[in-house]
């Protein structure tokens, strides 16, 4: 694509954000667990078919690929 600006920066930005918000609640809201609980909860958290299924709840709207 030869567009002038990348949004890469901010995709990774925002990655490493919400990795970080849910880390720090699992990490609150389970401070008797160890790194291997909390590691599985949070990738089963942050998966894209989670994220979808709350996007969705949430009333986000759908990008449909042609």
């Amino acid at each position: 694509c030869a567009e002038r600006f990348s949004l890469e920066r901010l995709e990774l930005l925002g990655d490493s954000f919400l990795k970080f918000a849910v880390t720090s609640k699992l990490f609150v809201s389970h401070p008797e667990a160890d790194e291997g609980f909390l590691s599985a909860e949070r990738v089963k958290k942050i998966c894209n078919s989670s994220l979808f299924m709350l996007g969705s709840n949430c009333g986000i709207p759908v990008c449909s690929l042609p």
